[in-house]
């Protein structure tokens, strides 16, 4: 027998999958239920209607992003492998709920309440940077200059701009491997801010 969570979820990433296809109002029930592999009346019974199944994805999405803070405790306070770790946790989790971000991105107009969620993955990350940063620049492993929260802000364009590009783009010439992403820029990054 089929958990009802298993189910819950079957739903959603059928949901997230097909509006990243076909957009919102291309999205039926009858395809949710084809593609998820349940009967229609079980989307209703779960979630209502459309909106309550992104409602429920907003709701998973929020309570995993909690989890970013946990981020912190892995430093092992060495420029390049923290930032590498931060960089790699950070691409997991947003190719991991890719359709509801790009959702968000798409469908603000319609959907502001994803989009207020979507905005606190880079609001989270700016904290966790900064701190990380500040305790880097105390430690005197930064150069005295560094302006640490504009370095935060680079730090998270740089990642966001690749993850958009990636899932924008994708089959380009702007393609690029994540694991040169990560050696190329991330580790450049790095090292343009250690104390010399």
């Amino acid at each position: 027998m089929v958990d009802a969570n298993q189910t819950t979820e079957k739903i959603i990433a059928a949901f997230l999958e097909l509006v990243q296809e076909k957009g919102y109002k291309g999205t039926t029930t009858r395809a949710i239920s084809e593609k998820a592999n349940v009967n229609e009346v079980t989307i209703f019974r779960h979630f209502g209607n459309k909106k309550g199944i992104i409602k429920a994805a907003v709701q998973t999405f929020s309570s995993r992003m909690q989890l970013l803070p946990i981020i912190e405790h892995d430093m092992a306070w060495n420029l390049e492998r923290d930032l590498l770790t931060i960089a790699k946790l950070y691409h997991s989790f947003v190719t991991k709920y890719e359709a509801l971000i790009l959702i968000g991105i798409r469908e603000t107009v319609d959907f502001p309440e994803i989009n207020e969620e979507v905005a606190q993955i880079p609001i989270k990350l700016k904290t966790i940077i900064i701190n990380y940063l500040s305790e880097m620049k105390k430690r005197g492993k930064l150069a005295e200059k560094i302006n640490i929260e504009i370095q935060a802000m680079n730090f998270i364009w740089l990642n966001f701009g690749y993850f958009l590009t990636q899932t924008r783009f994708k089959d380009t010439e702007l393609k690029i491997p994540k694991e040169t992403f990560f050696k190329e820029s991330i580790i450049f990054f790095a090292e343009a801010l250690k104390a010399q």
